[in-house]
């Protein structure tokens, strides 16, 4: 018998219609499982490989299919379908590939697997508590959304009780580099409840979790604590990581 799974899922007021007792629903992203937790996971169901050496095979099963998408084909796995694509607009039938106007990104559909396994999900739905949630984030150099980030430019963040106000010492927007310290944004340009448009920090490349700490509430009001909300999208500066592992370890 399949293991019950439940996700919670936390209601907020829904802000685009003005009916009482509107609410949508977001599920509560609990955490980050990288190779090396899915290596552990598949280690505690009896597989007879040691860590290492299924760490480093999920590593480079991801290399594999990263090139292979790069190659233009079309990978399907236990999680979904994935494929090139490329966006923008190209002027004639002869115009070359141009990356002012053009990006080369990929294309996910979710696999038979994953659909399955969905259905089966039990939801608990909880009333959110009240404070800060990020929807997105816009780069405003590339248009990207929730993906890759330009160093030291400008992005839109946009959400619900988002605006920065208080007086702990703490408050404000922040990057943190996965495994480095949080920096903060020096200057907020638009500071709204619902938006704010901010010039993030010199970032090095890597590996990026956005967070907003303010005291505000709904109706412009202050909350006495600051309150944390930190955007479960992982984000990127430069290439993003491709997941794969380090030497290759013996296979007993």
């Amino acid at each position: 018998m399949a293991e019950k799974i439940i996700l919670t899922a936390d209601l907020y007021d829904n802000a685009v219609t003005e009916r009482k007792g509107d609410y949508t629903a977001k599920p509560r992203i609990t955490g980050t499982v990288r190779n090396h937790q899915i290596a552990e996971r598949i280690l505690a169901r009896g597989s007879e490989l040691r860590l290492d050496t299924i760490e480093y095979i999920l590593g480079m099963s991801d290399q594999e299919k990263v090139t292979a998408i790069a190659e233009g084909k079309s990978v399907v796995d236990g999680v979904g379908q994935y494929m090139a694509t490329i966006t923008g607009s190209f002027e004639g039938e002869k115009a070359a590939f141009d990356p002012a106007k053009n990006i080369l990104t990929a294309s996910y559909v979710p696999g038979k697997l994953l659909r399955d396994t969905l259905k089966n999900v039990e939801i608990d739905t909880r009333t959110a508590v009240t404070g800060p949630v990020i929807n997105s984030i816009i780069d405003s150099t590339t248009g990207e959304m929730n993906t890759q980030l330009t160093s030291a430019a400008p992005a839109v963040i946009s959400g619900s009780n988002i605006k920065v106000a208080g007086d702990d010492a703490g408050i404000g927007v922040f990057f943190t580099k996965t495994g480095g310290t949080a920096q903060k944004c020096s200057l907020l340009i638009h500071n709204n409840p619902s938006e704010l448009t901010v010039m993030m920090p010199a970032l090095e490349d890597g590996e990026y979790t956005l967070s907003i700490i303010t005291q505000s509430a709904a109706g412009n009001k202050l909350v006495k604590e600051p309150r944390t909300y930190t955007f479960p999208v992982l984000l990127y500066v430069g290439n993003k990581p491709s997941g794969g592992g380090g030497d290759r370890p013996e296979i007993e």
